[in-house]
């Protein structure tokens, strides 16, 4: 079989597609001049390590349609497995428990996925196709975050009006103060970090932990932050921190909001507030604890100083979180736990 004599705009063509077509293509243009220049079928084969046969091939298909011949032509492929029946039964497995449908689990992976497609529609899907079917349904593969119970306090709401009553009657020198516990802890806190690709951060841990508890009361009029630190956060505890805010506040009537831990809603701590008329206590509704403006302060003290750092000694860090409380200005404590 013998090349046709390429026109002077297919020559053209040709040299273009040599210079500019990558992989196959330019080298079949190729193979087309060379032809057109006598070379035998043989020649050519060895010069591109291939068969006389692709050669003919490619010849054949020049002189029937030009230079386009000698693109690939559109292949339809392996039909889709990932049918939209397919699909739907995918979105429809994920919103079951695994467990419904026979499964020793309780929560759905890739492989388990293919193999329920298997025994219901008869598929066979490799587990990072099925990913994909995942993906596409705007599903993601991450750890589940840990949740308040969704109980709701049957006094809640008349908790809340004692609060709002209280606060709204007392006397302008009456101190309305939010109040919780805390630990910290020589363990450091681990929070997400960025770090460079196969170098992943490492935290070392103290070897033996050691905490403390923090209690901390917050003056929603003015801004002040009181806190007392205690080995423990038992009821005793407690009323050490109670005491301690009587003597900040020697002369005024305090009205102290808290939540309903054990140590505060204690016999002792009871009997405690009868004999100092001065504090009244109020309680949060149960589950609420978002409710106390207190949180977002802890949470920017451990995010501030404890997040993934060793400290040398339970010394050095109270230090730090005195230096964190000594910067904190009033201002500064009342936007952060309104936010």
């Amino acid at each position: 079989m013998r090349v046709r004599q390429p026109t002077d705009e297919e020559y053209k063509e040709l040299r273009r597609m040599t210079r500019q077509e990558i992989g196959r293509v330019g080298q079949r243009a190729h193979m087309i001049l060379l032809a057109a220049k006598g070379r035998i079928m043989t020649d050519i084969a060895r010069t591109f390590e291939t068969s006389t046969v692709t050669v003919r091939f490619w010849i054949d298909r020049f002189n029937a349609q030009g230079p386009v011949g000698l693109y690939d032509q559109p292949r339809s492929g392996r039909p889709r497995k990932a049918t939209p029946q397919v699909v739907q039964t995918v979105g429809e497995l994920v919103r079951d428990d695994p467990g419904e449908q026979g499964y020793l689990a309780t929560f759905w992976t890739a492989a388990m996925i293919a193999l329920a497609l298997v025994n219901k529609l008869q598929v066979s899907l490799c587990p990072s196709t099925v990913r994909t079917v995942l993906r596409g349904l705007h599903l993601r593969w991450g750890r589940p975050k840990l949740a308040m119970p969704t109980k709701t306090d049957p006094e809640k709401a008349q908790k809340q009006w004692l609060i709002a009553k209280a606060v709204v009657e007392a006397m302008p020198e009456a101190v309305v103060l939010y109040a919780d516990e805390s630990r910290v802890q020589l363990l450091p806190l681990i929070r997400a970090c960025w770090h460079w690709l196969g170098q992943q951060m490492r935290v070392p841990t103290p070897g033996t932990n050691d905490t403390r508890a923090l209690f901390g009361a917050l003056n929603i009029r003015t801004g002040r932050w009181v806190y007392l630190l205690r080995e423990r956060m038992l009821a005793k505890d407690f009323i050490a921190f109670l005491e301690h805010l009587l003597n900040e506040y020697p002369t005024y009537p305090i009205i102290l909001i808290v939540d309903n831990y054990s140590s505060h809603t204690a016999h002792i701590v009871s009997e405690w507030i009868v004999d100092h008329e001065r504090v009244r206590m109020l309680y949060l509704p149960k589950y609420c604890s978002h409710l106390n403006p207190v949180e977002p302060i802890w949470l920017q003290l451990k995010n501030k100083i404890a997040a993934n750092r060793l400290y040398a000694s339970m010394g050095v860090l109270l230090e730090a979180v005195k230096l964190f409380f000594d910067q904190m200005t009033p201002e500064q404590a009342l936007v952060w736990a309104a936010a």
